[in-house]
């Protein structure tokens, strides 16, 4: 049985065109490295490991590119809230998610992120003005909103969770 879903946000991510080319390139760059590289594996006679290993990491490196690029084209971040608190990250190839029970739950801010290192949030891979407060830890979401919106957010969002708790 699905649960009654209280709130629902989606955000969609604001694509930075810089890093998305610079990445596309990347990609497009290291598929032709990897071709050319499995080539010889096939094409030659003899074996040679390095070449395994390198086809391995430049595949890993590869995968975390092309991961990082659909965030930029396609990223969106949700917040549901139904029996418990849930933030997800789609839109990409790993979708991240993570689930706050309404007992773990603390407190919601609204802040400026200013901890996360500067090249986490340029990725996309961080960051948010929206800050979740579990369990000691912090969650945050929303790194491409305005302050002024994410407060209205967070209102809402303890508005709901308060009323959830008492009755």
């Amino acid at each position: 049985m699905e649960n009654k879903i209280l709130y629902k946000i989606d955000i969609k991510k604001r694509t930075s065109w810089p890093l998305a080319i610079f990445l596309g390139l990347f990609l497009f760059s290291g598929i032709g490295i990897l071709g050319t590289i499995i080539y010889g594996i096939i094409s030659e006679s003899q074996s040679f490991d390095e070449f395994y290993f390198s086809a391995f990491i430049l595949l890993v490196v590869l995968i975390i590119v092309a991961d990082i690029l659909l965030w930029q084209l396609k990223g969106v971040e949700s917040i549901i809230i139904d029996n418990e608190i849930r933030l997800i990250k789609h839109g990409k190839l790993f979708e991240m998610k993570r689930s706050i029970k309404f007992n773990e739950f603390e407190s919601i801010q609204v802040a400026n992120d200013l901890e996360s290192p500067f090249w986490i949030k340029i990725y996309g891979l961080g960051g948010g003005k929206i800050i979740f407060n579990y369990l000691g830890r912090k969650a945050k979401i929303g790194q491409d909103i305005s302050i002024d919106y994410a407060e209205i957010v967070a209102d809402e969002i303890d508005r709901i969770i308060t009323q959830y708790k008492i009755g």
